[in-house]
Order: structure tokens, then C-alpha cells, then sequence
């Protein structure tokens, strides 16, 4: 009887990990069929900002030189005294079509937030609101490719991500971390907004009072989804808006920070966050399971449950190769697809420890400020 229990978790091991590599065949043949977007609509991008980081002038002068005719581009800071406003002064003084300007105090919500309502409310008369962060480095068509989508139907916004250039074996570590993290945004109902890079048109921001649930809040992108969802909205991935980040190679860091994006994701989807948590820790506990089977003799079922170790591998290497078609930049900018082979179940371990880690996690730190479950939560739409 134990023999056949232990047989049947083996089978649901390895149809578990059979199914992403088919998902991610799947995304790859549908998503390289679409057609280039026509829709250019008049279109406002805010980038909040909060001090100057590696890149930055690089990253700004590749936000405002966009291969998109009608758009205009406004940063916004906490104080003139920031220094990534000082530094933007200089950058952007003979460009008529950027705003530089400062954020209002809103209490109860982030300075992020606060900064993207000041971004809105000086707009003026445009079709679409981009919101993106200082630290992308976009390609030149990312704008015309996140804003073209959303005259399709049903679509309330389209979404990009990240996407950091490995160059060392931490950097690889940490782009497959990332990699790993991609999937879930080709299938609606399990993606969302990433701040990053997010379009919305501007009426259906106004119908959906965005601006009032931000207010009281701290994680825009995950409100935005929020408030898109509930009102039946479909949030669009484009692959192509797949965008450079600066990702750096502080592994502790990362770790923190990996640590902090579950934490939100379980104060604001504690469902999606349930699954997803018993889904990947369960496979590394599953895997030190089918070591202990093979020490003690139950070899079939334990070679099924490490087999999800190397089949992770496979999983690496149908992500790496289906981005490497549907995103916007060169393939061999991605580098090798062996590393991300060999490091997806050592990020996928990663991607758990920060699952638990976000357990007993109650508490955020982000920009200097502490966040806790209760703000999350006094939000809720």
C-alpha cells in the first residue's frame, strides 16, 4: 500500500513538471504568431524617481527616446533636493516634451504612489497613461509595443516585465530566478501589472477610479490589478515590452528583495499565494523525499520524485528558448542557454526559500519605510 501511494506522488511529480515545459511550448508557438500592433494613440509616461542609481542617466535618456511620435514624458521625485531630480534637471533642460516635477504628500499611501497620482493629475489631455520605473532600460519600440495592444478587445492593460542581462554566474543565477517568474504572465488569469511597465487608457483609469484606491495604498501595480480584475478587465503580457534591468550581482539582496515581492503577494492574494507556495516548496520536498526513498530502498518511486531536478532543467531550457524568440532583443544578448539549463533548480530552490521566508515574514521595508499587513489590507477593494 505505501509502495503504491509513494508511486502515484512520483506520477504527479513528473506530470507536474511535463506540464510546464508543455505550457511553455504552447506560449511559444502562440505568441510568436501575433502581429505588430497600429494603435498610437497620444500617451503620457511617469516615472517616478527617488534617487540616482547605477544607469540612470542611461535608462532615462532611453525612456524619453522612444520610436513613438506622440507621447510626452514626466518624472517625478519626493523633493528638489533628491538628487535624481538635480541630475534630471541637467539631462532633460532642452527637451520640451519631459516634466520634471515634484510629488504631494499623501498620507497613507507610498511615495511611489504618491508620486504617480502627481504624474496623472498634471497630464493634461492624453489617451493613454504609461507607468514605468527609473531603473528599465527599454529598447526603442517598447512604448509603440505596450500601448499598441490596448485597443483589443476586453484588454484594460498591458503589462511588460523584467529582464536582467546575466555576465557572471550570479548574474545567471539571478536572470533565471527571473525567468522562472515569467510564465504566469501569458495566461490572464494568473498575471498582473508589473509597475515597471504598465499602459492603461486614461478613460478606463478615470471609470475605474484608480487614483481613490491608490490612495490608501502602497503596492500600485498590485491594486491596479486588483481593481482592473474585479471589474472584469483582461491585463495583456507583452513579451516584446520584456525590458533591461539592472539586476546587479548582490545575491543577499536579492534574496531580501525576492523575500519582499512574495511577502506583497501573500498580503494581497493569500489564495494565489497558498497554491504557489505548496506548488514549489512541495517539489523540493517532495525531491528530499525521493533521496530518503533511494537510501532506504524504495527506488522507483524515489528516481520519480528526484526526477523533477532534471526535469527542471528542461523546463530552463524551454523558457530560455521561447524568450529568446518572442522578446525584442538579439538572441545572443541572452547568453547561454546552458546556464539557465544547469541553474533552473537552483533558482526554482531559491524562488522556495523565499516562499518561506515570506511565511513568517509581517512586516516590508521598502525605500526606508516600514510597511505592515494591516496597511496592505486597509485597501482591500
Amino acid at each position: 500500500m505505501l509502495n503504491i501511494l509513494l508511486l502515484f506522488i512520483g506520477i504527479c511529480v513528473i506530470i507536474a513538471e511535463l506540464l510546464a515545459i508543455g505550457l511553455w511550448i504552447k506560449v511559444k508557438r502562440q505568441y510568436k504568431k501575433e502581429q505588430s500592433p497600429k494603435y498610437s494613440p497620444k500617451t503620457c509616461v511617469i516615472i517616478p524617481c527617488k534617487e540616482i542609481h547605477d544607469n540612470f542617466k542611461e535608462n532615462v535618456e532611453a525612456i524619453f527616446n522612444q520610436d513613438y511620435e506622440n507621447f510626452i514624458t514626466i518624472f517625478v521625485t519626493d523633493t528638489n533636493e533628491d538628487s535624481a531630480y538635480k541630475e534630471l534637471k541637467k539631462i532633460i533642460s532642452k527637451n520640451q516634451k519631459i516634466i520634471l516635477t515634484t510629488a504631494d504628500s499623501i498620507e497613507g499611501c507610498s511615495g511611489k504612489i504618491a508620486a504617480l497620482i502627481k504624474g496623472v493629475s498634471i497630464a493634461g489631455e492624453v489617451d493613454v497613461y504609461v507607468f514605468a520605473d527609473s531603473d528599465i532600460k527599454p529598447h526603442k519600440n517598447w512604448l509603440r509595443y505596450l500601448v499598441g495592444h490596448l485597443d483589443e478587445k476586453d484588454i484594460g492593460a498591458t503589462t511588460g516585465y523584467r529582464w536582467y542581462f546575466a555576465n557572471n554566474i550570479k548574474s545567471y543565477l539571478i536572470s533565471t530566478w527571473n525567468l522562472a517568474s515569467v510564465l504566469p504572465f501569458f495566461f490572464p488569469i494568473y498575471n498582473y501589472t508589473w509597475g515597471g511597465s504598465t499602459a492603461i487608457k486614461k478613460s478606463v483609469f478615470e471609470k475605474l477610479n484608480v487614483v481613490d484606491h491608490w490612495r490608501k495604498g502602497f503596492a500600485d501595480d498590485l491594486i491596479l490589478t486588483e481593481t482592473l480584475k474585479k471589474a472584469g478587465y483582461t491585463i495583456k503580457f507583452v513579451p516584446k515590452c520584456l525590458i533591461e534591468n539592472s539586476a546587479g550581482d548582490d545575491t543577499n539582496n536579492f534574496l531580501k528583495w525576492g523575500t519582499r515581492q512574495f511577502t506583497w503577494m501573500k498580503w494581497y492574494y493569500p489564495r494565489e499565494w497558498s497554491i504557489s507556495f505548496f506548488r514549489v516548496v512541495g517539489m523540493k520536498m517532495l525531491m528530499l523525499l525521493g533521496i530518503f526513498l533511494l537510501i532506504f530502498g524504495y527506488t522507483l518511486p524515489g528516481l520519480m520524485m528526484i526526477s523533477s531536478f532534471f526535469l527542471e532543467m528542461i523546463v530552463g531550457w524551454q523558457a530560455i528558448s521561447a524568450i529568446k524568440i518572442l522578446a525584442a532583443y538579439p538572441k545572443k544578448s541572452f547568453g547561454s542557454s546552458l546556464a539557465y539549463l544547469l541553474l533552473m533548480p537552483i533558482a526554482m530552490s531559491v524562488i522556495a526559500y523565499n516562499y518561506i521566508s515570506s511565511a513568517f515574514t509581517n512586516e516590508v521595508i521598502w525605500c526606508g519605510r516600514k510597511y505592515t499587513k494591516k496597511e496592505a489590507l486597509s485597501n482591500k477593494i
